[in-house]
């Protein structure tokens, strides 16, 4: 497995108990309320440092008002289990809607050492 592989396998496990599927990376389908890991930016740094954006998506088919409270539901586990596992993790940009999914997110970075030079 690549470094960069292990690198989203790891926060992957961190969030396994967040209570809506985590996808380790883009899924065929996108079907909220789910988290997907995605390349951030940087996406690869100098001395092995990789960002990776924890992106929550949450459904606005329940209207907006129940679509972001999902949202802050599935942030607060996302940086409490990041937290938990002593994961480094930014600040989480302000929701946004993604007209791609056809739903609510926002990023959370985190960024990891690993052995990608």
């Amino acid at each position: 497995m690549s470094a960069l592989g292990g690198a989203r396998l790891a926060v992957a496990a961190a969030l396994a108990d967040v209570g809506v599927p985590v996808f380790d990376q883009p899924p065929g389908s996108l079907q909220p309320p789910c988290v997907v890991l995605l390349p951030g930016q940087p996406w690869i740094a100098s001395r092995g440092h990789v960002t990776l954006d924890v992106v929550a998506y949450a459904n606005p088919a329940g209207g907006n008002s129940t679509s972001l409270t999902v949202l802050e539901d599935i942030i607060e586990a996302v940086r409490e289990a990041l937290a938990r596992a002593v994961l480094p993790y930014g600040e989480t940009d302000p929701p946004s809607f993604d007209p791609d999914a056809g739903a609510l997110s926002a990023r959370t970075p985190v960024t990891l050492r690993t052995t990608c030079y």
